[in-house]
């Protein structure tokens, strides 16, 4: 076998387990379906504390690669505080897997408005699920335009 030949075997394997081994972050939300993000706006209370209006959006049962997501939930306040719950697990890991989620805050055309950092659930391990909640701000001044919210996730 030529030099030139075992390089590109190798180079064919090392792409595939590359490939194998990375997962990109993709937008962890549907359309349709039980994944549909649902959307809606409330007050909470807080004990010794105002009343709170918050918009909420929330997604169905999530899959990316070997890790899982159901309940997400997602509360926008008016002063830029955001809280993000979820439960969160993993079918498979060697070395435990980490659930990443971003969101990207859009108008009623779609347009995006603001993209919040990355929070990342606890480490999980096969078969143990994981409830969580994130704390975290965004830009207050796009409260009023948001309509809708991707998850960007990746684990």
């Amino acid at each position: 076998m030529t030099a030139l030949r075992r390089l590109a075997r190798l180079t064919a394997t090392m792409a595939a387990i590359l490939a194998a081994v990375l997962v990109f972050p993709t937008p962890a939300s549907a359309a349709t379906g039980s994944n549909a993000v649902r959307s809606g706006m409330s007050t909470g209370s807080r004990t010794g504390l105002a009343d709170d209006t918050y918009k909420w959006f929330s997604w169905g049962d999530l899959k990316v690669g070997d890790c899982h997501q159901t309940g997400g939930y997602l509360r926008l306040y008016a002063d830029g505080r955001l809280t993000f719950s979820a439960r969160t697990w993993t079918d498979f890991t060697l070395s435990g897997d980490v659930w990443h989620a971003r969101f990207e805050l859009k108008n009623p055309a779609g347009q995006s408005l603001f993209t919040t950092s990355t929070y990342d659930s606890p480490t999980m391990w096969a078969s143990k699920r994981h409830d969580w909640t994130a704390n975290g701000t965004y830009e207050p001044s796009v409260y009023g335009a948001t309509a809708r919210v991707t998850q960007w996730a990746s684990c």
